[in-house]
């Protein structure tokens, strides 16, 4: 990282520093000579920041590779992130009993509206009755039933959003957990790999987990709730007038293109944002480990521009998703707007032509028009999906792998008594991620038993 080239940067300073002292005697070539030394480290620390910058502008399966032997899963890179995303749910299902109650309660959540429009509709309709004492009465029943709703809806909507979010806070605690288990069972060549880094790893455990949580706490409970809107709406549109629901229906493939569009406008986005992040998180923590050296040498400066041209990927990345997400909830809206509009001309032909009457088409349109309203509210939790999708990914990338050396597994034959010496001949050993390293260098030495080895 940063930090290893810019320790490498100043020894090779102090280098070319002692070099000076034997070869030259005036002061002020030494001091010129300094200077050049001093651009060579920041050129290095520099090269240093754009090798990392151009790596955060890959996906994260090219950042990501094994320390030793290759052992992320094959079916993980063919899988799709919405079939990873079902299998984390279904893994950790048993973390998301207060989900069953809260899918009921969003079920009702989804009929309010739909059902408040067809009775809002016919109490226009009882307002324009020339009859004060029918409008007395109506007024009195149509104001219980609004206050009906308030109060179904209200419950409905507390229960459902409370215990969707409680699922969603017990499978991310259970997710982390796990997440932490499986780091301890790694190998330490693991750790090794930069892409394995503290920061990175902090950031997954802490990210990851949380993006999930949004699928469980508030994806899954709208998806339910407008799912039980539809089914409402097209009911009563079918038992008023058959035409209007048949319209709205030609209409959703075009309100349910525009989601699509936004979603995938953002799902490789988020992708790309995840492993950026990653990586300038690691460029953080490993800072922050060594700052007591950073600040030795006065380099602070260089690590804060190093961090923020590490930040200018998914800076730019995140106005770029911003556009395309504001573009597609913005052609989301205007599609529901136009099936409303549509609808509402349709409807005033029927009536021309003695199809329907006029409150069929009110009770049609008030219904059509909430359902249309509950697509268009899909568009705000679409970044969501993605978001979760791809933590899914990272997620079984980490408690799929299987560890080279499993400190905490215990199967397989344990020794129960053992005795001799052990001895070492010319070892030598280097990093399998940093090969050309050589720690161990042919060491050989003896380990008598019962006596300890310093090294």
């Amino acid at each position: 990282g940063e930090y290893a080239a810019m320790v490498q940067a100043q020894e090779l300073r102090q280098a070319v520093r002692n070099k000076l002292v034997e070869e030259t005697t005036g002061a002020s070539d030494i001091e010129d000579e300094e200077g050049d030394v001093d651009e060579l480290i920041a050129k290095e620390l520099k090269e240093q920041a754009l090798d990392l910058k151009a790596t955060t502008q890959q996906t994260i399966n090219s950042s990501k590779h094994s320390s030793i032997d290759g052992k992320k899963p094959k079916a993980l890179d063919e899988s799709s992130d919405m079939y990873l995303m079902m299998r984390l749910l279904w893994k950790y299902k048993g973390s998301m009993r207060s989900a069953i109650p809260g899918t009921f309660l969003a079920l009702i959540d989804g009929a309010v509206m739909p059902c408040f429009g067809m009775v809002f509709a016919r109490a226009l309709i009882g307002l324009s009755s020339p009859d004060m004492e029918v409008v007395k009465h109506d007024t009195t029943l149509y104001a219980n039933l609004f206050l009906i709703f308030s109060f179904a809806g209200g419950l409905a909507m507390f229960g459902r959003i409370g215990l969707f979010h409680i699922a969603g806070e017990n499978t991310t605690r259970q997710i982390r957990h796990d997440l932490f288990v499986k780091f301890m069972t790694f190998e330490s060549g693991y750790y090794d790999d930069e892409a394995h880094g503290t920061g990175a790893l902090t950031s997954r455990l802490a990210t990851d987990a949380e993006d999930f949580n949004k699928i469980v706490g508030t994806v899954v409970s709208t998806f339910t709730s407008t799912f039980s809107t539809i089914v409402t709406a097209l009911t009563i549109a079918f038992v008023y007038d058959w035409h209007i629901a048949l319209l709205m229906m030609a209409c959703w493939p075009i309100q349910c293109y525009s989601q699509y569009w936004q979603a995938r406008a953002t799902w490789g986005s988020s992708i790309r944002l995840r492993a950026a992040y990653e990586k300038s998180g690691q460029s953080a923590a490993e800072t922050i480990r060594n700052i007591r050296t950073v600040a030795t040498l006065r380099r602070e400066e260089t690590f804060i521009r190093i961090f923020d041209e590490m930040n200018d990927v998914p800076h730019a990345g995140n106005v770029r998703s911003s556009l395309f997400s504001s573009t597609g909830f913005g052609f989301a809206m205007a599609c529901n707007m136009f099936v409303n509009a549509l609808v509402f001309f349709a409807g005033c032909r029927f009536i021309i032509n003695g199809w329907i009457e006029v409150e069929q088409l009110m009770n049609s349109l008030m219904a059509t028009m909430f359902a249309s309203m509950s697509i268009g509210m899909l568009a705000q939790v679409l970044p969501m999906l993605s978001k979760g999708a791809v933590a899914s990914r990272g997620i079984f990338e980490t408690l799929d792998r299987e560890s080279a050396i499993n400190g905490i597994d215990s199967t397989g034959s344990e020794a129960k008594s053992f005795e001799g010496n052990v001895t070492f001949d010319n070892i030598k050993f280097s990093y399998p991620i940093r090969p050309d390293t050589k720690i161990l260098k042919g060491i050989s030495f003896e380990a008598i038993m019962g006596k300890s080895v310093a090294l």
